[in-house]
């Protein structure tokens, strides 16, 4: 359990919020899907840590990332015209190049070209991969963006879908690397399936194990299985909101892989991202083109708290255990009825939550050493590598047999 005073130092965001800082100052984050931002088409609004942001492309493909309020008046940059590289307001006809450089600014009458050098314009780097537009919201030069083996994959090998929720932040983190719920929350997928992942209804009972990493935790979720055997699901924690998720069917090069990203929009709202990738070969065509690029993810919610989301009853009598109709809507679900912000000083932990506990814990720890000028241990730098993270899974002989043995 954690205290009020910690509740509030992990959840808020927007602002001075120590939290907040420490991720726009030392982590990417992925900002919107690539194929929402078009050449020479409309800017798109982004909201992250509770501020507004345009992202828009010029006609050479490159991505422009500024705040949306136009340093003239705070016109909106989202009704502005794009060309080239360069976005121009609506309002005085201010235009910004995707550098954050003035190009123009048509109603000064004294010396335009010296008055332009005086307007400070922030623009924000970003960088392309999985599908996505990666930005880093810092101030000073930014840590390379981060290397997992999906940034570069071609197109065909990886895909990705996003949705906004309303919860915090933490909560969709949480709700990642929480493996406990598998066999629980979607026993009805789980109970139709003959993989490892089915395999993980055979004992509901979770224990842990943990391997501490320089970006995280290794999170071993381990089940004994009637054969003797045991079931061993490993998931990947990266600081500070990266997941990366066992295969459904243990070990293997060629199945599809997952890595869920839960990005702060305020300290309320999060968006919840899945890339779906295969470091090997294509991926899966059917779920591919059921996925890939959706916004939001699976049609949204069905419905809100008025009618639970949608819940439908009648399948659950026919057999279905939640009365949603993927696993992922079963997840968001169950974010949203928490309320926006969990009051975690009310919880009643048990034994399977200690992945829980870990991520907290460790969240908490890097946000005092930021408060005290120190960086985190696992922000995102030249030293830090993750193209070699897979999370696996697989079925291992005996209860004797080290976990760590999987191979990804």
């Amino acid at each position: 359990m954690v205290s009020r005073e910690e509740n509030e130092l992990l959840c808020r965001v927007t602002g001075d919020a120590p939290m907040g800082r420490m991720l726009r100052q030392h982590y990417w984050l992925p900002a919107i899907l690539s194929v929402r931002v078009r050449k020479g088409e409309a800017p798109v609004r982004v909201k992250l840590f509770g501020r507004n942001f345009v992202a828009f492309r010029g006609g050479g493909g490159q991505v422009g990332f500024l705040d949306e309020a136009c340093p003239h008046r705070g016109a909106s940059l989202a009704l502005g015209r794009v060309d080239d590289c360069a976005v121009t307001c609506l309002f005085h006809g201010w235009r910004i190049s995707a550098r954050g450089e003035v190009l123009d600014v048509p109603n000064e009458p004294n010396n335009p070209k010296e008055f332009m050098k005086t307007v400070k314009v922030k623009s924000y780097p970003t960088r392309e991969g999985a599908g996505l537009i990666w930005v880093w919201l810092g101030e000073g030069v930014a840590p390379p963006p981060p290397d997992f083996e999906w940034m570069d994959l071609p197109p065909e090998q990886v895909y990705t879908a996003g949705i906004e929720l309303n919860a915090n932040w933490l909560q969709g983190v949480e709700a990642t690397i929480d493996s406990s719920h598998i066999a629980l929350l979607h026993q009805s997928w789980t109970a139709a399936s003959a993989s490892d992942f089915g395999a993980t209804r055979q004992n509901t009972a979770v224990g842990y194990e943990f391997e501490k990493k320089p970006y995280g935790f290794r999170a071993a979720a381990l089940r004994e299985i009637g054969d003797g055997s045991r079931l061993a699901r490993v998931t990947e924690f990266v600081m500070p909101y990266y997941g990366l998720i066992p295969p459904v069917f243990g070990t293997g090069a060629m199945q599809d892989r997952t890595a869920i990203i839960a990005v702060p929009i305020d300290d309320e709202n999060l968006i919840q991202w899945y890339i779906y990738y295969n470091p090997e070969r294509p991926c899966d065509s059917f779920r591919r083109v059921q996925r890939a690029n959706q916004w939001p993810m699976s049609g949204g919610l069905p419905g809100d708290r008025s009618n639970n989301w949608g819940q439908n009853r009648e399948i659950m009598t026919a057999g279905n255990a939640t009365g949603f109709h993927d696993i992922p809507t079963e997840d968001f679900v169950v974010m949203v009825s928490m309320g926006p912000i969990v009051d975690r000083t009310q919880e009643y932990l048990c034994s399977a939550d200690q992945a829980i506990i870990r991520v907290r814990r460790e969240l908490l720890d890097e946000v005092s050493r930021f408060m005290k000028g120190q960086p985190p241990k696992s922000g995102q730098g030249e030293a830090m590598s993750y193209k070699s993270i897979r999370a696996v899974g697989g079925k291992l002989a005996s209860s004797a047999v080290d976990w760590r043995t999987l191979a990804a």
